[in-house]
């Protein structure tokens, strides 16, 4: 483990999220060419998953590897987290997203991220299960407002996974195993 990662790794929990907030959103491709959703041409092709490692060193992930990323910490922490894979798949949209949901001091949250802008703990929820419905309502809404009268539940998978990924696996590598 680099040691700018074992520092991170160290950080309190604010601290943590805060660093987390601060990674850029996008992803590393096979070759190391690092891409950045706010390019508005931003076409995702060749995606490669970045280890903890390479979050700390490009400054730059997906919500794929993010969600790894905050799993390590909480582990690190002995925190109780749980990881949900949404996806949306029909002809007109495919949309997905990996979100932790972290016990801290008591309550469920969403884990802060480097892309939704939520703060640990805002809002929070006794029971797991509340938390995850209310951050579906969120993906759900956003898919909805895109796409219209199209919207069709069918399309919409959302499924608890535990399995974990290797560094350098494709998109569809990461699709296959995390939708098994």
């Amino acid at each position: 483990m680099d040691s700018r990662l074992e520092d991170i790794m160290r950080m309190d929990t604010d601290g943590f999220f805060q660093y987390v907030k601060s990674i850029r959103y996008g992803y590393k491709d096979r070759f190391g060419t690092l891409h950045f959703a706010d390019n508005k041409d931003l076409i995702v092709q060749e995606y490669s998953f970045s280890s903890p490692d390479e979050i700390v060193q490009n400054n730059c992930c997906w919500c794929w590897d993010l969600s790894e990323f905050i799993k390590l910490y909480c582990a690190k922490h002995d925190y109780i987290c749980k990881s949900y894979f949404m996806e949306y798949l029909s002809e007109d949209l495919h949309q997905t997203h990996t979100q932790v949901f972290l016990y801290y001091r008591g309550k469920w949250s969403a884990a802060p991220d480097n892309c939704l802008g939520l703060q640990l703990g805002t809002p929070c929820f006794d029971e797991l299960a509340p938390c995850v419905e209310w951050f579906l309502g969120l993906f759900t809404d956003h898919l909805k407002s895109v796409l219209k009268e199209k919207y069709d539940e069918k399309h919409l998978l959302i499924k608890e996974y535990t399995c974990t990924f290797p560094a350098g696996i494709s998109d569809e590598e990461f699709l296959l195993q995390i939708r098994q």
